[in-house]
């Protein structure tokens, strides 16, 4: 089928779907999407696309997605005021299969095209994103959508926010979020299942992407989700005020579990399982203040249980299992005390068998409070990992120690660094 054709046919529906819905209040207006006896007869990201599409023009209502398997080449970009519900398990978003080419002419600043050897496996309306060796990571990668193919060139959606140099090792890969929310507001993201197929997949940073992404959003929910074996990270927001994450599990991706960061305000990330992920668990990059974390099960990462560092002050800890990860239990990253995070609270939490040690803190930080947590290392001194219980480095100040259980860690349970002069 010709894509002009689809984008024409994807317009006529949206209409008929608006025309159906216009007498309905917010509430009522439900679209549902599935591979049989639904609204939209669909199982990949374009018949999404065209439920939430047609629910936005009219101010907002809720996407249901039947159990299926939907096949992602492009995110499904959420809109604002449209929640996206799903089956749970059952109702599962594949990403496609990974495609790749080197740049065989530089992609420049500003443009919205790049040329790359071989266009084969990429396809109009599919995501993509454009990198170099300089700039492969962080806020550096373009991620965007291929408007139209003539001949040899992509014709993308975004401008390239970097120069991308064909010497430098400069590519184009259909890595994308599979869920994404990009200056959106007032969205629920409910039980969906994400498979980022990660096999076959290039890494897409948490930047820029995730197997659910949210970027300068405000007030959005992701409940009793799924995002498993997707490379890169599992659930990532930048730039976002009062999200919710709550029910949901991420595993055996990549990168970070879960990753609040940039500046993140009043998260509150709950109940959630973040497990057997290559990297850190829970890790809040810069700035991510005032949020509240708690009764979450934290275990076997490649990396740190939770990971805190520049300027990520006044956040709550409370009722967290946090166990059998690679790397400290608990880690406050080396920061001057300008920039460190400072006055945060952890309370009723678990820590065990960690590496390192249940909890590492390091950097110029203050005002930390910990409070009637469990640190413990629970096998033989012989074969214990989490070595040492609880580390105050040389220039921590005012960290609050109260009524918590330490035991059992051969080389101390409790550490405190001589102090820095």
């Amino acid at each position: 089928m010709q894509p002009w054709f689809c984008q024409a046919f994807g317009k006529l529906l949206i209409r008929a779907l608006q025309n159906c819905l216009r007498r309905g209040s917010v509430s009522e207006r439900i679209i549902t999407v599935g591979p049989k006896d639904a609204d939209v007869v669909g199982t990949d990201n374009r018949a999404l696309q065209i439920a939430v599409d047609a629910l936005a023009v009219q101010g907002g209502g809720t996407v249901r997605v039947l159990p299926g398997v939907y096949h992602m080449k492009n995110s499904l970009r959420l809109r604002s005021g449209v929640n996206v519900v799903g089956a749970g398990p059952d109702t599962l978003l594949r990403k496609c299969d990974g495609f790749r080419s080197p740049l065989f002419i530089d992609a420049d600043y500003g443009q919205l095209k790049v040329t790359p050897f071989d266009v084969s496996g990429f396809q109009e309306g599919m995501g993509i994103s454009v990198l170099d060796r300089r700039h492969g990571d962080g806020w550096y990668v373009t991620v965007t959508s291929i408007s139209r193919i003539e001949g040899a060139t992509l014709h993308v959606s975004d401008y390239l926010v970097m120069d991308y140099n064909a010497e430098d090792g400069g590519l184009v890969t259909n890595a994308f979020s599979v869920v994404s929310g990009i200056d959106v507001e007032d969205v629920r993201v409910e039980g969906l299942a994400v498979d980022g197929n990660k096999d076959t997949n290039d890494r897409l940073n948490g930047c820029r992407g995730g197997g659910i992404y949210l970027h300068r959003a405000k007030r959005c929910q992701v409940v009793n989700c799924v995002v498993r074996d997707f490379n890169g990270d599992g659930i990532s927001f930048q730039m976002t005020q009062d999200i919710l994450v709550e029910g949901c599990e991420c595993t055996g991706c990549t990168g970070l579990g879960m990753h609040p960061g940039t500046g993140s305000a009043r998260p509150i990330v709950r109940r959630n399982r973040i497990h057997h992920n290559g990297d850190i668990g829970l890790f809040l990059c810069w700035r991510v203040q005032d949020g509240l974390f708690e009764e979450n099960e934290i275990y076997e990462n490649g990396g740190a249980g939770i990971s805190i560092g520049h300027k990520d002050s006044r956040n709550t800890f409370v009722r967290n299992v946090i166990r059998k990860n690679r790397r400290a239990g608990i880690h406050f990253r080396p920061e001057n005390e300008k920039n460190a995070g400072h006055e945060c609270r952890f309370a009723g939490n678990i820590i065990e068998d960690n590496g390192e040690a249940g909890i590492l803190v390091d950097g110029a930080v203050h005002g930390l409070e910990f409070t009637e947590n469990i640190v413990r290392s629970t096998l033989p001194a012989g074969q214990a990992v989490q070595k040492i219980g609880i580390y105050i480095g040389p220039q921590a100040q005012m960290i609050s120690l109260l009524g918590n259980k330490v035991s059992g860690h051969p080389d101390g349970d409790i550490v405190e660094a001589p102090k820095a002069r």
